[in-house]
């Protein structure tokens, strides 16, 4: 039977495929300086997979799926336990900080608001008066005063503390209100309360 020259290309090539690839993989893993695996080496072989005829066979396929990329995403270093982790909260140790607490403006604005005297310092004996203001309606008028006083001074806190952070970082992390805002929430905590943990005393240079 004879083949048509169509048939007969289609044959050559498939005979040269293989020898091309390797003759490409030798040329660049000379230019390399080192061995460059076979194409068909590294891809490996893709079986078929037949879908699954139930749901509980897919369900299955599923969490083992998970359950392997769990394996390869899962890091090596150890879980710390719960007093572990608070301890390096309090310590300040970068890795255990939440996300609010990241970055260094954030830092800044904790050494600042631990280092400085502050109106917000006092929230806490502020909240009784607070709650018999809403109870009271003659004393609205000292709760307003008293909220509006602190949002001031949130406000000016945050200024000082983004124009630190353009100073020596190039750059700050929020506005003035948002920075202001984590000082202040900081501020009313009593020290041993903080976490992070306070690494400046009342009255050191930030």
């Amino acid at each position: 039977m004879k083949l048509s020259r169509r048939d007969k290309a289609a044959d050559v090539e498939s005979e040269a495929g293989p020898a091309v690839d390797d003759a490409v993989d030798d040329l660049a893993s000379e230019r390399k300086g080192r061995p460059t695996p076979k194409r068909r080496d590294s891809q490996g072989r893709r079986g078929p997979q037949s879908a699954p005829k139930t749901r509980k066979e897919a369900y299955a396929r599923q969490k083992q799926l998970s359950k392997s990329q769990r394996k390869t995403t899962q890091p090596t270093a150890k879980t710390r336990t719960v007093a572990e982790q608070r301890a390096a909260l309090r310590a300040g140790d970068p890795t255990a900080l939440p996300r609010r607490d990241q970055g260094k403006t954030r830092k800044l604005a904790r050494d600042y608001v631990d280092s400085k005297r502050m109106l917000s310092n006092y929230l806490l004996w502020l909240f009784p008066i607070m709650i018999v203001g809403i109870i009271i309606p003659t004393m609205q008028l000292i709760v307003l005063v008293v909220f509006l006083t602190l949002l001031v001074e949130w406000y000016i806190v945050g200024k000082r503390i983004r124009a630190l952070a353009l100073a020596r970082f190039g750059e700050a992390q929020g506005g003035n209100m948002s920075i202001g805002f984590y000082a202040g929430s900081r501020a009313y905590l009593p020290r041993r309360w903080r976490l992070p943990g306070p690494q400046l005393e009342r009255g050191d240079p930030i």
